[in-house]
């Protein structure tokens, strides 16, 4: 409780401070890393929530499965490829705005069966129907495989890219693909049954995150203010 305390806490307060460099330098990145750290924040909420509550109720439950369980990196990783290529982004971002949409349709409603948890509160997607192409637990398959990929393997590239060029901002795309690892591996512990390590990976992956950003962004050039 305590750890996952620190997590809302955390994700609450360095979307303010993501949010905040926006406002100051409206770059395309920042927007997509404001915009994850917002659905990071609002996912652990949630689970806070219903963890002290005792158990899920229909708002938490489906706000935390698209906030948290569907597009807990899907942003981010938007964020990686617009710190990259905005353009790129940009075309990713529209292609991806119709399923985006769908899924979250299907998360608003889709029916629940909170008895087939294995505890009232537990942060698990069994339930929803099983996974099928109406069911939301299929599509947090794509946009999680996506939004990893993308965080982890666009900043490792760009840090290998300018380590010469550039070591401020690869040392920032260093930090991001070292936060991409530890939420990866940390949800993927929880998922085989590994409990107790979440909140604190979560926790340090975005702090990791945060200061990689941070770092990233004092070296992109800006043009007319927006990158």
């Amino acid at each position: 409780m305590f750890l996952s305390l620190i997590a809302v806490a955390l994700s609450w307060a360095l979307f303010g401070l993501t949010f905040a460099r926006y406002r100051r330098r409206p770059a395309l990145h920042n927007a997509l890393y404001a915009l994850g750290l917002l659905f990071f924040a609002l996912g652990v909420s949630a689970e806070l929530l219903a963890r002290l509550g005792g158990a899920w109720n229909p708002f938490l439950y489906r706000l935390w499965y698209f906030t948290g369980a569907m597009h807990g990196v899907t942003f981010l990783g938007l964020g990686s490829l617009a710190l990259l290529n905005p353009k790129a982004a940009r075309a990713l971002l529209l292609a991806l705005s119709p399923l985006i949409l769908y899924g979250l349709f299907l998360v608003a409603s889709a029916p629940l069966n909170f008895a087939l948890l294995p505890e009232p509160y537990a942060p698990l997607g069994k339930a929803f129907p099983e996974p099928s192409l109406t069911s939301p637990r299929l599509w947090t398959i794509p946009f999680n495989l996506l939004g990893t990929l993308l965080m982890a393997g666009v900043a490792l590239y760009t840090t290998l890219l300018f380590w010469r060029k550039n070591p401020l901002r690869a040392q920032g795309t260093a930090l991001i693909f070292l936060a991409a690892l530890v939420l990866a591996s940390t949800s993927t512990l929880n998922r085989f049954g590994v409990v107790g390590l979440e909140e604190a990976g979560r926790a340090l992956g975005v702090f990791l995150l945060y200061l990689g950003v941070a770092l990233a962004d004092r070296s992109v050039q800006y043009a007319g203010g927006r990158a």
